[in-house]
């Protein structure tokens, strides 16, 4: 999963992100969040190269799947 996230979701800026996410969820949940993802990518026409836009609507699922889980993926400063 971590792979799918890094190779196809990464701006440059969400890989320690990705990491978190793939070692303190549910693997399940990790998998749901990557369909519901390109389900939102497909249905908002968002263009397969625009990494920018896909890294978004995945962080956005992933922090609220982390929220469901209470797992905290944003370390507070």
């Amino acid at each position: 999963m971590l792979e799918i996230m890094r190779d196809n979701f990464d701006e440059g800026r969400s890989r320690s992100f990705f990491c978190r996410a793939a070692d303190l969820l549910e693997i399940t949940n990790v998998k749901s969040a990557l369909d519901g993802a390109a389900q939102k990518i497909k249905a908002d026409n968002v263009s397969q190269n625009n990494v920018k836009a896909k890294a978004k609507i995945l962080r956005e699922i992933l922090l609220a799947v982390a929220c469901k889980e209470g797992v905290e993926l944003i370390k507070k400063q």
